[in-house]
């Protein structure tokens, strides 16, 4: 039986054309790819003995929410009903901003930032209002509060910010809460909170009498290195725990996650974890001491990965990176992202970028 081809006639969503498919570039073996913040390290021991321990159930369904669930809630003094575990914060993103926007609402966004705030709110049909970074690279909280409008429903922040790697400051936060119409929800983004050193940074995930309006998104990516793994959760009040919660899947978390959750944040985890934290933030300080002292421009940075705000130089670095056997994140005509790897590989990132800034005479 032959088929007739027919023109296609499955229709999509207008919205979807506005929306750009994520892509990630592959390394080829011989090229160190620190362009996505990854993890240098492999899983924790202890990880690969959790997931290990949950083989043998891969036939079922579900997993330990509850135990996973408070050993979170341990971690950051909260209750259970104040956590929310997902299959990674971006599904987070995704649920929030489906729970809270619709058509013609508005979400603002501290932009440069991560796209998927962008798509999250495309998707939704809401309306992406963009607020430029201050000169420092972080977020101008005053130029945002005078962004609110009456369609405005939630204000979305990474801190430290992506890729600027600046945090926000306490006194800011205060600012922004004090400024903020409590019916508009502050999504604070700490991603990569775990690796900040700034005496004056704001950890909403420290404090657990956040107002309602207040919520904190934390990963499994960055400090614990298993963006594989697709893990995250909020912190929140339980009424917003529960809003968000009706819009996410709960059986995208899969059982070897909720194992890992539960390992990750026990005393045990916890201390692996400071290690390779204090790894990383002491090759990131050094990072930035070497090329200040050959002169080169770098912004101090709470994150796992150096900026540097090289502007229409972007493209040429990037390319000289690569001569080097490293791919680095460039943003067009604003500058390059480098997520900090282990040093023999932080060494020759640092001599591509100071032989580039010298030869260029900058």
């Amino acid at each position: 039986m032959s088929v007739e081809a027919r023109p296609a006639q499955v229709r999509f969503r207008a919205v979807g054309e506005g929306v750009v498919s994520p892509s990630r570039p592959s390394a080829d073996g011989q090229l160190v790819r620190a362009s996505l913040n990854e993890s240098p390290f492999p899983p924790m021991p202890g990880v690969a003995e959790a997931i290990a321990a949950e083989i043998p159930h891969l036939g079922r369904y579900g997993g330990d929410m509850a135990g996973a669930t408070a050993a979170i809630a341990a971690a950051y003094g909260r209750r259970t009903d104040e956590v929310l575990i997902s299959a990674g914060s971006g599904a987070l993103i995704q649920a929030i901003t489906a729970a809270i926007c619709g058509l013609g609402d508005e979400v603002l966004l501290s932009w440069l930032s991560f796209p998927g705030y962008l798509t999250s709110a495309q998707m939704n049909e809401a309306t992406p209002v963009k607020v430029p970074w201050a000169d420092d690279g972080g977020h101008d909280v005053t130029a945002i509060l005078g962004a609110i409008t009456d369609q405005t429903r939630m204000i979305m922040l990474s801190s430290p910010n992506n890729p600027s790697g600046t945090s926000l400051r306490r006194e800011q936060y205060e600012e922004l809460v004090a400024g903020t119409p409590p019916d508009v929800l502050i999504c604070l983004d700490e991603a990569y909170a775990d690796f900040a050193t700034s005496p004056d940074a704001f950890i909403g995930a420290a404090h657990p009498d956040l107002p309602e309006n207040v919520v904190v998104l934390k990963t499994f990516s960055k400090a614990i290195g298993l963006a594989g793994l697709r893990m995250g959760f909020m912190l929140a009040a339980p009424r917003i725990i529960e809003g968000v919660a009706r819009m996410r899947s709960a059986a995208a978390v899969s059982r070897l996650g909720l194992a890992v959750a539960t390992y990750c944040y026990s005393p045990a985890g916890q201390a692996e974890v400071r290690q390779r934290l204090t790894y990383l933030i002491t090759e990131r300080e050094r990072i930035r001491t070497e090329l200040l002292a050959a002169g080169v421009p770098v912004p101090d940075s709470d994150a796992s990965f150096v900026w540097l705000p090289v502007g229409d130089g972007t493209a040429e670095l990037t390319a000289r990176i690569a001569d080097a056997g490293i791919i680095a994140r460039p943003f067009d005509g604003q500058g390059v992202r480098y997520t900090v790897w282990l040093s023999e590989v932080n060494d020759r990132f640092i001599a591509a970028v100071t032989d580039w800034w010298r030869r260029d005479s900058r």
